[in-house]
């Protein structure tokens, strides 16, 4: 962990060798899981090692090989999905005293990715609370994301059933609630799994049968991972950070960024982003639309909720969820 620490001070004290910023003294955001330096051009991500909820239940980066791979699969994903924004991975080593960037990865201590450098106001979740886009915006985002994943070349396989996947999802998702207990109570986050399950479960047949030639790869893409710049859509951050959410039905993708924007903008421009996918694929079945509505808001509730400490706007937007989730949860039940 003394080298991790080295590297992440260099950063902050512009002493990192062989980057094209060397030098300057970058602005530093911290997420959940990564590290991330702001130069004026570029951006350079680091995963944290020491994140034990991560490192439990999602993939264990403080292994070594296991973080040198994630950033390989990282860097790939992002990169086909924004191949403009995800320039390089590198690797990190120390030497002499010193933290030195090489293009040798596999052998390094740590790796880093390199980004170009995005202005903020472009970020969906901005735009939605700026209310400035339009429904043909939307309708346009819809079709471009769509698009994309249709056509990514390195769509997952396998045998396990809809249904199945569904049932470790929420797994995943009570121990992501369970990990905000000030935010959703233990019982409240068990009354809300409950009532997920029992409608999975009447309607097992349906989830059992999904055609698994349909499989498309997941994307972690709610509001704050995309970005819309000059009609053009993109993303940050959007390979999933546990391999069981590599797979998804292709709708899945669609109706995570719509919930995102039914909340924080309102449902005739949710209805017109699922509409964009209407236009690539010709039908969509939207039978199970409050399902992913409240699966999604679920997920994004919690990690607007971690995010909000001395940030007003996360703060109102995670109390926003919870009252979407709290009010609907119960429609479900029929």
């Amino acid at each position: 962990m003394e080298n991790y620490k080295k590297i992440i001070n260099s950063f902050l004290e512009g002493k990192i060798e062989n980057i094209e910023e060397k030098g300057l003294i970058p602005k530093r955001i911290e997420t959940q899981i990564s590290q991330i330096f702001l130069f004026p051009k570029t951006v350079y991500k680091i995963c944290k090692r020491d994140n034990a909820f991560f490192n439990d239940h999602f993939r264990n980066l403080a292994d070594r090989k296991t973080r040198i791979d994630f950033y390989k699969s990282d860097f790939f994903e992002n990169n086909y999905f924004s191949p403009d924004v995800y320039l390089n991975v590198y690797g990190v080593n120390i030497a002499d005293g010193k933290v030195v960037v090489t293009n040798n990865v596999d052998s390094a201590e740590d790796v880093v990715m390199k980004m170009k450098r995005i202005d903020l106001k472009y970020n969906l979740s901005h735009l939605l609370h700026e209310k400035s886009l339009t429904e043909m915006d939307f309708r346009s985002m819809g079709f471009q994301q769509t698009k994309a994943v249709d056509l990514y070349s390195h769509q997952p396989k396998t045998h396990e059933s809809y249904y199945d996947i569904f049932q470790r999802r929420f797994d995943d998702l009570k121990d992501w609630m369970y990990s905000a207990p000030d935010y959703f109570t233990k019982e409240k986050t068990d009354e809300i799994i409950k009532v997920l399950r029992e409608y999975l479960e009447k309607r097992k047949e349906y989830f059992l049968n999904f055609d698994k030639s349909k499989y498309v790869v997941s994307l972690d893409n709610h509001s704050d991972n995309i970005f819309y710049q000059d009609r053009k859509m993109f993303f940050l951050d959007i390979y999933p950070p546990k391999e069981d959410w590599m797979i998804v039905s292709p709708w899945i993708n669609i109706y995570r960024p719509a919930t995102d924007i039914f909340i924080l903008m309102g449902e005739k421009y949710s209805k017109a982003f699922i509409q964009g996918y209407k236009d690539y694929y010709g039908s969509l079945n939207e039978d199970h639309e409050l399902f992913y509505f409240i699966y999604s808001a679920a997920i994004q509730a919690v990690s607007l909720h971690n995010l909000s400490v001395n940030n007003s706007v996360k703060l109102e937007d995670s109390k926003t969820y919870k009252d979407f989730i709290l009010k609907n949860i119960e429609k479900l039940n029929f």
